[in-house]
């Protein structure tokens, strides 16, 4: 397993290294996106937006970025080693699909989180908005990868099967972000739906400042593992049907 996180933390140093001007492209852009979706919105409504509500946008549209990364991460590898013809090979090799597929999703996680504190410093240098930063709210944000990667897991499933769902990730990210905006008053008590505690408990640390209680941390804890089985349990079985096939190597 040390080969291969070391193997992985190469090829994710060298594709962000030969990337780079890429990623800073994306983050412009995100911060852009915001600035116009920012007043668009206090153009809408007429009024300013200030205070709490302004806290819980800015949150709300960083958390967004954090889990787009990582939702369509699993999906899109298999559709790239899918497109390359070397989504086979890799199914070959030592280790389980999953497991080169979660380590992957593990290292875009940290970098998530590295892009998610970047565009929170532009943020709050363009609304003046202060978000509570404290390592009490780490937790959340690590429960809420959790859940997001039983939801790839779930995506990546469907792009084994069906090789491109790029238009179904395009469906779900636009859905995600008023999902996630919702998640700080209509999700209080939701323990049952998807990710709802986690978001929940996000918004609570970080824009409240409110300390994370036990009972809080393992609801969202049990929601995040179920999707976690879940999105791991689809990913094996469609895997299995995909091999028995023998449509792995199409593309």
């Amino acid at each position: 397993m040390w080969t291969l996180l070391k193997a992985e933390a190469i090829l994710s140093f060298a594709q962000f290294r030969r990337y780079f001007f890429n990623s800073l492209l994306s983050l412009g852009i995100m911060v852009l996106f915001f600035y116009g979706l920012f007043y668009g919105i206090a153009l809408f409504v007429n009024a300013p937006l200030e205070g709490s509500s302004l806290s819980s946008l800015v949150l709300g549209f960083v958390v967004w970025t954090f889990t787009l990364g990582i939702l369509h991460g699993i999906a899109q590898d298999i559709q790239t080693e899918a497109t390359r013809g070397t989504l086979e090979q890799l199914a070959l090799g030592r280790y389980r699909l999953e497991a080169i597929l979660l380590v992957r999703s593990a290292f875009t996680v940290v970098v998530s989180l590295l892009m998610a504190l970047i565009i929170v410093v532009a943020l709050q240098a363009i609304t003046g908005v202060r978000l509570h930063f404290n390592l009490a709210g780490l937790p959340a944000l690590l429960i809420l990868a959790l859940g997001v990667a039983g939801l790839s897991l779930a995506l990546g499933a469907l792009a084994l099967y069906f090789k491109d769902v790029s238009m179904l990730f395009t469906i779900i990210q636009f859905g995600f972000l008023p999902y996630i905006l919702a998640a700080e008053n209509a999700f209080a008590g939701q323990a049952l739906l998807p990710l709802a505690p986690a978001l929940h408990l996000t918004f609570r640390s970080f824009v409240n400042g409110e300390p994370v209680t036990g009972s809080m941390a393992t609801a969202a804890l049990l929601n995040s593992l179920v999707l976690f089985a879940f999105g791991l349990g689809l990913f094996r079985w469609v895997y299995g049907v995909v091999r028995r096939k023998g449509n792995l190597s199409m593309y």
